[in-house]
């Protein structure tokens, strides 16, 4: 005789809200609906809704916030986190040993438009700056942040950024920085990496796009780092909170 086990009714909620989530019914940043109504929803108790709530946030799947509810974040990158050099590109402090050496608006290549969404020649603020140390340039790093996001911050002035940028965005925008996408080159450095890193003009170099996102998956802004040295194409997402 066959048995046949019931599925948990804390996997019944947890499952459909995942489900919910990944269809897009909750997009990032709505807030779910409270504990008592999806208790009525679901015939079951507070206490099996608060379960599910439980591991959808451990997962990554919302956040609560006190006194105010659970909010969606969006489907989870893997746990891995990033890496030191990626996060001095995206989140270093620009009053540290940095070189503030280009900013003002420029017109995104096609690499660049493709990884912000937006189309080829499009205005964004370029940033670029190089890590120094006693014995010279360390690295190169471009970042490019639209237009909309950058007006009305210290973004668009040559002044270094204490904190970082992704901070300021967060603090003046109200984005939040979820995960990272990043895409890895070796190729020959071209004659302004070789000027500002000080290298031959056959120097081989490591160059890595970062893409940083929100949970919803819009691009906040792109980097691209240069650093003398080489590897093989590499492509990876993590989490940056």
């Amino acid at each position: 005789m066959a048995y046949e086990i019931p599925t948990p009714k804390y996997l019944r909620v947890l499952n459909t809200l995942r489900k919910r989530i990944e269809d897009g019914d909750y997009v990032p940043g709505a807030a779910l609906p409270s504990e008592n109504q999806l208790s009525t929803e679901f015939g079951v108790s507070r206490p099996t809704v608060l379960k599910a709530l439980g591991i959808l946030k451990q997962d990554g799947w919302i956040e609560s916030q006190q006194g105010k509810g659970s909010f969606v974040r969006g489907r989870p990158v893997s746990g891995r986190t990033s890496p030191d050099y990626a996060r001095d590109a995206v989140e270093l402090d620009e009053t540290g040993e940095t070189e503030i050496l280009h900013v003002g608006p420029v017109l995104a290549s096609p690499r660049i438009a493709a990884e912000l969404q937006i189309p080829d020649g499009t205005p964004v603020y370029e940033r670029r700056r190089r890590t120094v140390s006693e014995a010279g340039p360390v690295d190169l790093v471009s970042t490019f942040v639209p237009v909309d996001i950058a007006v009305g911050t210290d973004i668009t002035k040559p002044d270094p950024i204490p904190g970082g940028l992704l901070d300021l965005i967060a603090r003046h925008k109200g984005l939040r920085a979820d995960y990272a996408t990043e895409r890895m080159t070796a190729r020959r450095v071209n004659e302004a990496e070789a000027a500002a890193l000080d290298v031959p003009a056959d120097e081989s170099v490591m160059s890595v796009v970062i893409t940083v996102h929100q949970a919803s998956g819009d691009p906040i802004m792109a980097s691209v780092l240069v650093m003398p040295g080489s590897r093989h194409e590499i492509e990876d997402t993590y989490a940056l909170s």
